[in-house]
Order: C-alpha cells, then structure tokens, then sequence
C-alpha cells in the first residue's frame, strides 16, 4: 500500500524531469497491480495547481486531477481535526512544509509507504514514516523477478 505525493504525479507530466520516466513506470505498475492507495484530497490541488502553471492550461489541470480522483484502486482522505492534528506533530518533528506533513499524516496513518521525490521528507521522516523514491519501488519488483 501507498501513498504518493503530488511530486511523483508531476513528474510523470513532465517529460523534462529528470525523474520523469521513472515516475511513469512507477505509475504504470500501480495501475496494473492494483495496489490499494491512500492519499489526502490535497493531491487533487497540488497536481491541478502544478499543471495549470507548468502547462498554462486550465482545462488539462481539471481533468487531470478528475482523473487521479476516479482511480479505482485509490481511496483520497480528507484533512480533518485527527489528520490535521499528525500533520502537525509530524511537520514540528521532522520540520516539513505543511502540504509534506499532511501526506506523511496520511501514510502514518494507513501505514502505508509514501512515495516521494521530495528530498527533504525522504531524509527526516524514517523512521516516523515510510518512505521510498519510485526507482526504489522498481528495484525491489525488478530484484523480486
């Protein structure tokens, strides 16, 4: 189970990321296998927000972010008093950005792994959080093969 940050589905749009591909494959294998997902609604935001500046396209950033909304194996989590209440011990303890803390909340939560490229959540939430990279991800399938 997972819970993946706004960073991975971005990545993913941008083919001039670095990371991009990898965030595509990633993606990939987690529609194909269904594995169960557990993000906050704040996903929704964060990825229609980055794609209407990356892009300047308003239309595209709506139906991207329905789309992440109607994925069936993903189950979004809305920021209410107890989730908000970890989001904020998490980000005082690990000194995250408020929008980081909430999907390390989720993930602490579900006890799910979050999945991230976002440097400072992979660096200062373990061992409050799991935490991986996608290339991580497909390293363990590909070393599982």
């Amino acid at each position: 189970m997972y819970t993946i940050d706004a960073s991975v589905h971005v990545s993913a749009l941008n083919p001039a990321e670095a990371d991009s591909a990898t965030s595509q494959a990633f993606l990939a294998l987690v529609r194909q296998q269904r594995v169960p997902l557990f993000c906050p609604t704040l996903l929704l935001v964060e990825v229609a927000a980055a794609v209407a500046r990356a892009f300047d396209d308003t239309d595209r950033a709506v139906a991207l972010a329905e789309a992440l909304r109607g994925l069936p194996n993903q189950t979004l989590v809305p920021l209410d008093e107890s989730l908000a209440d970890r989001a904020v011990a998490l980000a005082a303890t690990a000194r995250l950005r408020g929008a980081d803390a909430v999907y390390a909340a989720v993930a602490q939560q579900y006890g799910t792994t979050l999945i991230t490229l976002d440097r400072q959540q992979l660096d200062r939430l373990p061992p409050l959080v799991s935490t991986a990279r996608p290339a991580d991800v497909l390293s363990e399938v590909e070393a599982g093969d």
